[in-house]
């Protein structure tokens, strides 16, 4: 351990002198409601002197320690060099490094009285603000700006007004609020907000929540969405001490307006309530709201942080923890807390103070705090450290960054108060390799400003002291490390001679990688003629961007020259054909070597550890003559090295199989079987033959066979063992069907190919009536092209059907009327069929013939079940009587109805019954007379005909010259009928028709009349009545009646 005790003495005696005569009366002006410095210690402290900083270096880890301030320390890291930090601790105590190890104090000029509560920032322009309180009375903060990390400073502004507890943040993006600088301030019962848009020049106040009471509003910036900057967000804390409520603003526009998002009562108590003050082992504290957001482009890009401490369990007199939440929608909602300490027993020790920060290039989370894990008595802390790269959600195992305990109730630091003030609060900042914390440490019962980073690598050298009279080896060693994960580069220089050179050999490279870690490289230190004397080496180690960085000191003595003396050895004296041997030189006082090698190649070399190729087989001598400037020395070996015969690969053969089968082992032939997992043959598998690997999951696992005769090793053989995935098979869902449902396919079977099978399947198609009612398993195989099968299975149930039956169904004739169908059994089912609607069955719709009718129940399973009868309609007697005729008055007609199938005929009128009649004019003259037949047949169906005989005077066609008939039908009509007249020679005729009431309805004249006239007469739109149609020409005159319907 590296500090200077007498420094540490005069710190620790003067704060002991300042002490005992103040304390009485800080004691009694202690307000639990702010938490401001002592205004007796600050008027002491004002010309304390200050110290230059030293490392303080336990178990390989570095502390650097500042000197002695007055607690509560905050830092912050320039963001175009991740090499310069600036910390500042009460009330005026501020110190900067440029190279991120050696570290200055900073003596800006503030103009007036500081009262302390020192906040930093910068922003992305390289600019450094310091914020201070200032007045005998605390009017407010003053900042200083500086474009140098704090060697220069500009005038101190006052940058807002206010009695306690200030923050600090700047925009460090190229956003449109860019280089904007924000402060936040308690004042009597409210809070303010200020904010610069000139890089500190000027300060404008736009925001004074009235939710601001207790110390601890903070501001912090993230983006919004797409626009860096573009969120600004304010904390204020409000309630009593022991159940905070934290509220919590947002704004958009650079800090111009604010909008509320949500209240929250997420902390209580923090340790004890000693006096109205929270208390850790007499040390008061507040549950501070720490707020960072995530201005990454990474995966929880403006994810808003909130880091506190709080008792768990809750409650007065129990342990705090520190807890970590978040908010992805500018703080409306709340993540539930996420325990930031580990250890096994979190709630036996005090975990408080935290410290937060946010990286801004890769996102991460960095929390710092007090912890007393380490102490069964809990009245000893250390500072601890995490960090999470999944926003929030774990954080890695916590490390100690603090390298000595602190006894906790430190009553001779020259804090004051019950409980004391030991400072309220301690800083962290990251660059994007590594973060640094700055704390207040009481390890030496004073206030001692330290600053450390994380993650972080331990260092040493060995040997720490050396003789050389030409060349030596200095190692650094990284014995241990705190979450480092990156490179380790080292350099090294030494005392510069009066006369000759020292040099440096990395023979290793200058650098160790992190998955090597913890690991040592050789530095070779040549003295080159140099005079004899002790020189002073210095080692650096520092991670890729120049942090973290530390320094480790050897002693290098040279002494005068001796004579060398001439010795080595080979790391494999016996060896195969074609492979390399690495010797050794274990020389003394060598500063040239001459190798001769027997079979080797080459086969003389100059280097002091060189590697030679023997291609032959055999044995071979080597010889070493090595000189300096007193002498030279030379060794030989007889037969040192034998070289035997490398055989070739063994013999075997890849081996495949599916999984769940049983999984053959791999063989070969061959001496001394190896299988390896690689080609380089470094990782070995198995040693001899069968090699059962115990793969069983699918894939392909490749390895490499050797087989090894008189100690050489063959090359490795590729073999590989494939366990080939089954087939996903799968088929359609099966579910119910009736049993008697049509045979249907089985479908969807996945691969397509395969075969299904089970009762009733029969090439591919389910037969419930096969299969019968009940459940049965339906199977679909599937062997794919590696002969690996499957088979998916899913579940049929046939449905029972109920046994329906139906009474043999009566025949009926066509013009039956419609009349509903029964006999069906059980009762209750549907009809259907030709002719049938809604159980009615309509003879006269479907004519004559033989008809399925069929009956169908449904179950109450669902499942239908019918059967069928046929119904037979017979057809009507086919009667016809022809048509309307006229015949002339004194002539007869027969009129026949005869049906072969007829059982009985009854004419009217008459009464006649016999299947034709003869008829005249007797008794009816010169008029028109209905004849009406009806037929009976022999299924007892019935019909009838009728037509009309008009008797007139045939005078009138005997007239009109070659006139023998004139036919008019149907009759009666529609005023749609055909007409035709014969003639037994050609002549010329007029044609009439006339209404009842002798109105024209129709007329042609001059008709042409050869043989036989046919023609179709449509009257339009005629009104039902009698109608007469008239011919006549010069010779005569006919006319006929017709009735229109």
């Amino acid at each position: 351990m590296k500090v200077s005790l007498l420094t540490k003495l005069m710190g620790l005696l003067s704060l002991l002198i300042i002490c005992p005569f103040y304390l009485g009366a800080q004691e009694a002006a202690d307000n639990p409601n702010l938490d401001q410095i002592p205004l007796w210690y600050l008027e002491q402290t004002q010309n304390m002197q200050r110290v230059p900083s030293e490392v303080i270096t336990i178990n390989d880890f570095d502390n650097f320690y500042l000197g002695v301030d007055f607690a509560e320390g905050h830092i912050s890291v320039n963001p175009l060099d991740p090499k310069q930090f600036f910390t500042a601790f009460n009330t005026d105590g501020s110190h900067y490094t440029n190279d991120g190890y050696n570290w200055l104090n900073s003596n800006p000029s503030w103009g007036s009285s500081m009262r302390g509560d020192p906040v930093t920032a910068y922003d992305g322009d390289g600019n450094l603000y310091y914020e201070n309180m200032y007045g005998s009375s605390i009017q407010g903060c003053k900042v200083v700006k500086s474009s140098d990390n704090g060697e220069t400073w500009d005038p101190a502004v006052i940058a807002i007004s206010g009695n306690d507890k200030n923050w600090l943040a700047a925009d460090q993006s190229n956003g449109p609020y860019a280089n904007y600088v924000y402060s936040t301030m308690t004042n009597s019962g409210s809070g303010n907000f200020t904010r610069s848009i000139d890089q500190g020049l000027t300060w404008q106040n736009t925001f004074a929540p009235s939710t601001q009471s207790l110390p601890g509003m903070m501001v912090c910036v993230g983006p919004d969405a797409s626009t860096q900057g573009g969120s600004v967000y304010v904390v204020t804390n409000s309630g009593s001490a022991f159940a905070s409520t934290y509220t919590f603003y947002e704004s958009n526009d650079g800090g111009l307006t604010f909008e509320n998002k949500s209240a929250q009562s997420f902390a209580g108590y923090v340790g004890s309530n000693v006096n109205g003050r929270n208390a850790v082992q007499n040390m008061r504290t507040r549950p501070y709201p720490f707020i960072t957001a995530d201005n990454s482009y990474g995966a929880n890009r403006g994810r808003l942080y909130l880091v506190y401490a709080s008792n768990d369990p809750p409650g007065n007199g129990n342990k705090p923890d520190i807890w970590c939440r978040y908010s992805d929608d500018s703080a409306e909602n709340w993540s539930e807390p996420v325990r930031v300490n580990s250890g096994s027993n979190p709630t036996f020790s005090n975990q408080w103070q935290p410290a937060t920060w946010c990286d801004y290039e890769t996102g991460r989370l960095y929390v710092q705090w007090m912890d007393t894990r380490d102490t069964p008595t809990n009245d000893s802390a250390l500072i601890y450290a995490t960090y999470s790269d999944d926003g929030g959600l774990t954080f890695k195992a916590n490390k100690k960054i603090s390298n000595e305990k602190m006894k906790i109730n430190c009553s001779s630091c020259g804090g004051g108060g019950t409980p004391r003030y030991q400072g309220d609060y301690s800083g962290i900042v990251s660059n994007s390799s590594t973060s640094m914390s700055s704390w207040s440490d009481f390890r030496w019962g004073t206030f001692a400003s330290f600053t450390s980073y994380f993650p972080d690598f331990a260092m040493r050298v060995y040997p720490t002291t050396a003789d050389i009279q030409i060349r030596d080896t200095i190692w650094a060693v990284i014995p241990s490390v705190k979450l480092y994960s990156d490179e380790a580069i080292f350099s090294a220089t030494i005392d510069t001679p009066q006369s000759g050179l020292f040099s440096f050999e990395y023979p290793e490279g200058n650098s160790i990688t992190y998955s090597f870690l913890p690991d040592s490289i050789p530095i070779v230190v040549n003295a080159d003629q140099v005079p004899i004397g002790g020189y002073t080496m210095l080692i650096k180690g520092e991670g890729p961007n120049g942090t973290p960085v530390h320094y480790r000191e050897a002693i290098i003595n040279v002494v005068p020259i001796q004579p060398p003396s001439s010795d080595f050895s080979a790391v494999d004296t016996l060896t195969c054909s074609g492979s390399n041997v690495s010797f050794i030189d274990a020389s003394v006082n060598a500063t040239s070597w001459l190798w001769t090698f027997e079979g080797g190649d080459p086969a003389q070399s100059t280097e002091q550890f060189p590697t030679i190729t023997y291609n032959e087989v055999g044995e071979f001598d080597v010889t070493l003559e090595v000189s300096n400037p007193a002498g030279s020395s030379t060794s030989s070996k007889s037969d040192y090295i034998s070289v035997n015969t490398i055989p070739d690969p063994p013999s075997t053969e890849d081996k495949s199989a599916c999984v769940y089968s049983t999984i053959p082992p791999l063989e070969a032939v061959g001496d001394n079987i190896k299988w390896y997992f690689d080609s380089d043959l470094t990782q070995l598998a198995y040693s001899n033959t069968p090699f059962y690997t115990g793969n069983t999951l699918p894939g392909e696992y490749v390895y490499f066979a050797t087989q090894t005769i008189n100690n050489c090793e063959s090359s490795g053989y590729e073999v590989s063992l494939t366990i080939h995935e089954l087939p996903i098979v799968s088929f359609d869902p099966l579910g119910e069907v009736c049993l008697s449902a049509e045979a249907f396919e089985l479908s969807g079977g996945m691969p397509a190919g395969g075969e299904y099978f089970g009762d009733g399947v029969y090439e591919d198609m389910f037969y419930a009536s096969v299969a019968g009612v009940g459940s049965h398993v339906i199977g679909y195989d599937y062997m794919d092209s590696n002969l690996c099968s499957d088979t998916a299975f899913q579940t049929i149930v046939v449905l029972p059907i109920d046994n329906v039956t139906l009474t043999q169904l009566s025949p009926v004739c066509a013009d039956n009327e419609p009349f509903e169908l029964s006999g069906g059994n059980p009762t209750g089912g549907v009809f259907s069929g030709e002719g049938v609607i809604d159980n009615i069955f309509y003879a006269g719709d479907v004519g004559a013939g033989d008809h399925i009718i069929t009956y169908t129940i449904i179950s109450q399973n669902g499942c239908p079940s019918s059967t069928s009868e046929v119904l037979k309609v017979w057809a009507l007697p086919d009667v016809n009587l022809g048509n309307d005729t006229t015949i002339c008055g004194d002539q007869i007609i027969t009129l026949d109805a005869y049906v072969p199938n007829a059982a009985s005929y009854f004419w009217m009128p008459g009464g006649s019954t016999s299947p034709s009649i003869t008829v005249d004019s007797v008794g009816i003259g010169y008029n028109s007379q209905e004849y009406t037949v009806g037929v009976t047949d022999n299924n007892s169906c019935f019909n009838e005909d009728v037509v009309t005989v008009t008797f007139i005077n045939c005078t009138g066609i005997k007239d009109i010259d070659g006139l023998v008939n004139v036919g008019l039908y149907p009759n009666p009509n529609d005023g749609k009928f055909n007409f035709n007249i014969e003639s037994n020679k050609s002549t010329v005729v007029d044609i009439s028709i006339f209404d009842n009431n002798g109105k024209v309805q129709y007329e042609l004249n001059n008709l042409h009349i050869i043989d036989n006239y046919k023609s179709e007469i449509n009257l339009k739109d005629p009104n039902p009545g009698i109608y007469f149609i008239s011919i006549r020409n010069e010779t005569g005159s006919f006319v006929k009646k017709f009735l229109v319907k």
